[in-house]
Order: C-alpha cells, then structure tokens, then sequence
C-alpha cells in the first residue's frame, strides 16, 4: 500500500472515490541531514537527497504560511524504513506528527491529512523523518493542497501501478542465436478520462492545472477509496483536451499519462 489516509477527515470535501492531483507544490528553504536534500525538491527523479546512517530529517521552511494536505514521495528506496511526516504552524511551535509508517516497497507514495474539520493544515515548516537512512536515496518530496476531482471513475479504468511498459533490446549472435535481451527503460502508463465536469468548475479549477502542462510533473490519486495502491508521479506528452459534452454545460477531459515505475 503506497497512500496513508490516516490523518485525513473527508469534511466538505470531495468523496474519497474522487480523485487527487498535486500540481503546484509548496516552495522554501530545505535543511536536511546527509547531502544534497534540496534536489528532492525539483522535478528530476535522477537527482536525490542522499540520506545519512541513522536517523534523518528533511525539512522545508516557507516564507510565508502555506496550507498542506497532500504530500508525495517518489524515486526513493525507503522499503523497510519507518516515515514520518511532521508539520509547525511557525518557526517556534513544535512539530505536530501527520503520519508515521512503515514504507511496505519503492513505489510512490501519497499522505493526505487535514485538521479535524476536513481543511488543510497552515505550515510553515514540513518535516520528513526516516528512523534510519544508511543508502536510501529520494528524488521527489511535494507537499501543497491537491485538487480535488469532482466526478469519479472506476469502471473501464486501467490501474497505472498494474499497467507498466518496459522498452527492451534483442541481442543476437553472428549466426542468430538467441543471447538475450537488455532492459533500456521502464515507465508505468494509463489515461485518466473525466465526464460530467461542469464548464465553470473545468475553468476555475482544472485549467489553471491545465495550463502547467506538458512541461511539469504532478502526483496523482486515481481513486484514493477504491483504489489505495494506485498512485503515481506521472506527466504527459501533450496538453489536455476538454470537450462539451452537449449535456446542459458539462465537459469531459482526459489525460494519457507516464508515471514512475520504482
């Protein structure tokens, strides 16, 4: 299982079945033991915080109060390693714990949390803590607020952790013998498609997601109810497409996508 829910109160807002996109995460200064923490906050899995022997904290100080309630990990090797994910409401408040695990494999991960009202959390400093970091490595650590899908799906979907696509090369000999083939790359693939989106909502909340793409990454939640295992750091090729649905002022939209693959 890659998605913690456990600090999270649904509230107002959407149900669990709806999916979450983190586009446009929090931005600050990093501290961090071992070397190299600030790469895990670009877009580039290849460049990582290399964590040091023992326990380890990475930590993002803002400049101003920001609201948190989604964070995603990826490219990492933390399988095995308890995580915890604390935050401080300023520079003076001790942390208050939103999540602690233990990391079951390298896939990506997502923690959503909220106050007990179902809002996100204010944040001044975001703290990762591993209890022991010998040879683990991150690229990605993003935190923010995640846009909330309006309509769900389920039906006809194709689970991105279950969809993988491995490029390969055949190796043969002089005289065609069979020597092998070579891994040359890996990814995971799926298409996110969402109907029943109303115009006013496709503008004001969507475009503005729309728009980043494809040059950025996002983490994603395809269905964090039915679905837990499925998430994903993806990004797409082209720019999304919505069309009226030619009922009342609904659209639809869809996204064909590349994740991560651990």
């Amino acid at each position: 299982m890659t998605l913690n829910l456990a600090g999270y109160t649904v509230g107002s807002n959407e149900p669990l079945t709806n999916a979450r996109i983190l586009y446009a995460p929090i931005t600050g200064t990093v501290t961090a033991d071992g070397t190299n923490g600030d790469l895990a906050t670009n877009n580039y899995t290849a460049q990582r915080w290399a964590a040091a022997a023992g326990a380890n904290d990475w930590e993002l100080e803002t400049a101003s109060a920001a609201d948190v309630d989604t964070v995603f990990i990826s490219a990492h090797n933390l399988s095995g390693r308890t995580l915890t994910i604390s935050t401080s409401p300023d520079l003076v408040t001790a942390y208050t714990s939103r999540a602690s695990f233990t990391v079951p494999d390298n896939s990506t991960i997502a923690i959503m949390f909220t106050d007990g009202s179902g809002d996100p959390i204010s944040t001044r400093r975001l703290k990762v803590s591993l209890n022991e970091g010998e040879g683990n490595l991150v690229g990605i650590i993003s935190a923010g607020v995640a846009l909330q899908m309006t309509a769900p799906f389920y039906g006809g979907y194709n689970p991105i952790r279950l969809n993988r696509v491995t490029e390969g090369e055949q190796q043969f000999s002089e005289t065609g013998q069979w020597l092998g083939r070579t891994e040359k790359r890996r990814a995971l693939s799926t298409s996110y498609t969402w109907r029943h989106l109303t115009a006013a909502w496709y503008r004001s909340d969507f475009d503005p997601f729309a728009q980043t793409l494809p040059l950025n990454p996002f983490g994603i939640i395809g269905n964090p109810l039915r679905m837990p295992e499925d998430v994903a750091w993806a990004w797409t090729q082209s720019d999304p497409a919505p069309a009226n649905m030619g009922i009342r002022d609904l659209m639809e939209v869809s996204l064909q996508v590349t994740g991560y693959w651990s």
